[in-house]
């Protein structure tokens, strides 16, 4: 396993176990205490599109 798979599978664990697998839950959590910026924001909106289940 390299480190990308590593830190992929330890990342959606935490998910699971802490937001009952909410990535939506999650994010609000971790935008509460810290604003996203445009570049920032960009990059997830860029990241769900490729990833959206059709």
């Amino acid at each position: 396993m390299n480190k990308d798979d590593f830190y992929a599978e330890q990342s959606k664990q935490f998910v699971e176990e802490t937001f009952e697998g909410s990535l939506p839950w999650f994010l609000a959590a971790f935008t509460r205490s810290r604003k996203l910026s445009d570049s920032e924001v960009d990059a997830l909106v860029k990241l769900i599109k490729e990833h959206k289940e059709e």
